[in-house]
């Protein structure tokens, strides 16, 4: 492993614990932690999603949505409901305890975009945020290439 590659995994890597150690900690009362919160923001946008939707937006597998939506059940945040058309398809959707949440949650994902950002100007920021996208679709693109080969 190069010096570079090993400080790119390694900041990396602190920073996607840092962040659910600033967030969990303000979460805690709520009972939510970080891997629930990309649920909620995605039901903000689109209520009503088909939980198949959300393997394929975060390319993860079935168990795993299913444990994050099942948790989330459990704690009144959203509740499932069978597609009345197609009764394969199960939607979610948020409960009033869930969007009392919307408020709280982008607030801590700005204060957190914030400490990210600490001593940036504002062009560093924008700079920053389309580098990381970029990155993101690069990463994705190139374990595509190796899921089809």
């Amino acid at each position: 492993m190069t010096e570079r590659h090993e400080a790119i995994v390694k900041s990396m890597a602190m920073i996607h614990r840092s962040e659910h150690i600033f967030k969990d900690s303000r979460l805690a009362e709520t009972g939510l932690c970080v891997g629930q919160l990309r649920y909620l923001f995605t039901l903000y946008k689109e209520d009503g999603l088909a939980q198949e939707a959300f393997v394929k937006r975060f390319s993860v597998d079935k168990a795993n949505v299913t444990r994050h939506i099942k948790r989330l059940m459990e704690l009144g945040f959203v509740r499932r409901e069978q597609d009345q058309k197609d009764k394969r398809i199960q939607r979610i959707f948020l409960t009033e305890k869930g969007l009392a949440q919307k408020t709280l949650i982008e607030g801590l994902t700005e204060q957190w975009n914030d400490c990210l950002t600490a001593g940036f100007s504002e062009q560093e920021r924008s700079e920053f945020f389309r580098l990381v996208v970029q990155m993101a679709e690069n990463a994705t693109c190139a374990a595509k290439k190796e899921e089809s080969v």
